[in-house]
């Protein structure tokens, strides 16, 4: 399946999504409008205003991508009508990374809108489970037409909720891709192949400025785009190719939908609104609790930024575990369903332990400094800095 359309698709677009990622973070400081420059929040891990509209890279590389496919194959596809109906969970994210506000009705009803518009123009259905008593369920139009709007919702939402730590989402939706792309070159999908592939170029186009130096932000507007189009492209998938298990995409996605049915969770029973923020995110604890690094650099910023992607690289593994269960197990329901357990059991037995103060000391992050370095650091510019 892997052709001469797909191989130069991804190259243009992982090439567009590096420059546009680039020009972004260069230029976007002209205008305040695009920085995230507020670092007392809750779950802030930086200290240096920066542009937060890196979405719009991943987008540019991805449709230059999907153009060149375009051009080169003759076969348009589907790839039009799935950006029309990416276009308003990611044009509402993009409103909120250029306002700094974000209104709780529109981000859950512009995302359920994209989803049902995937659900009626591109077929993008769930319809089984792999569960008795839910696929009878899903049979019925209107069941299979709620299930996939709320899933697909979730999933986009999913996405940005891990998007806290440099490279953090970026390389959970970048191995997601991956991982949709090689089931779908086994199941001989050529739409879902070449639509995760470029996807995963333009994702991996835009992580070197991401990570490690942070010089750019993933925002809402790309979050949401992302969690969307790897969403969709899942539920095709499973749709068309009935080989792959409906818990192959849940098992691939297990970390940022479980740190999100978890979050809900927990906030719930602490008597909170589930979409209430808070500093509680399982990236959250690993930055505070187990990195708690002070480099060798005399500037804070730079101490923040290495703490930050060092946070960020022990969490990898969980996306990366993700990927080989689902890749091992991909037409395996049964399988996969106890490795999405085993993930369940996995987060608690890490999150536990810091939530509760009781990291083992074996396992804590620090560097070592030299007398001249130690003397010549300065204060913590805020609290969050060494906290």
């Amino acid at each position: 399946m892997p052709d001469l359309a797909v191989a130069v698709a991804v190259f243009v677009a992982a090439v567009c999504a590096y420059v546009g990622a680039r020009v972004l973070a260069s230029y976007c400081g002209r205008s305040s409008r695009a920085l995230d420059d507020t670092w007392d929040g809750l779950r802030r891990a930086h200290v240096a205003p920066t542009c937060r509209i890196g979405g719009i890279a991943v987008l540019v590389g991805v449709i230059a991508g999907a153009a060149v496919h375009w051009a080169v194959s003759g076969t348009p596809g589907r790839w039009l009508l799935l950006f029309v109906c990416a276009a308003p969970a990611f044009g509402w994210g993009l409103i909120e990374d250029l306002s700094k506000r974000g209104a709780v009705l529109p981000r859950l009803a512009l995302p359920a809108v994209a989803a049902a518009l995937g659900f009626v123009l591109v077929d993008a259905r769930i319809t089984h489970l792999a569960l008795p008593v839910l696929d009878s369920l899903l049979a019925v139009h209107a069941a299979s037409f709620l299930f996939t709007v709320f899933a697909v919702t979730g999933v986009t939402h999913a996405i940005n909720v891990i998007d806290g730590l440099n490279g953090l989402a970026g390389m959970s939706a970048l191995l997601a891709s991956i991982g949709l792309a090689v089931v779908a070159w086994i199941a001989g999908d050529p739409l879902v192949f070449s639509a995760a592939c470029i996807l995963a170029a333009g994702i991996a186009g835009f992580v070197p400025a991401n990570f490690p130096s942070g010089r750019i932000f993933l925002g809402d507007g790309g979050a949401y785009l992302v969690g969307f189009l790897l969403a969709e492209l899942s539920v095709i998938l499973v749709h068309r190719n009935t080989e792959v298990s409906p818990w192959f995409p849940l098992v691939l996605l297990a970390y940022p939908i479980w740190e999100t049915l978890f979050s809900m969770a927990r906030r719930r029973m602490r008597g909170r609104s589930s979409t209430a923020a808070d500093a509680l995110h399982l990236h959250t604890l690993v930055y505070r609790r187990v990195v708690r690094w002070r480099g060798f650099s005399a500037t804070i910023a730079d101490q923040v930024v290495a703490r930050n992607s060092i946070a960020s690289l022990c969490l990898w593994i969980l996306p990366a575990l993700c990927l080989a269960a689902a890749l091992a197990f991909w037409d395996n329901s049964l399988a996969l369903q106890a490795c999405a357990g085993g993930f369940v059991i996995l987060y608690a037995a890490l999150y536990y332990p810091l939530v509760r103060f009781r990291v083992p000391s074996w396992l804590v992050i620090r560097a070592r400094k030299s007398a001249a370095a130690a003397g010549k650091m300065s204060a913590p510019a805020t609290p969050e800095a060494h906290r």
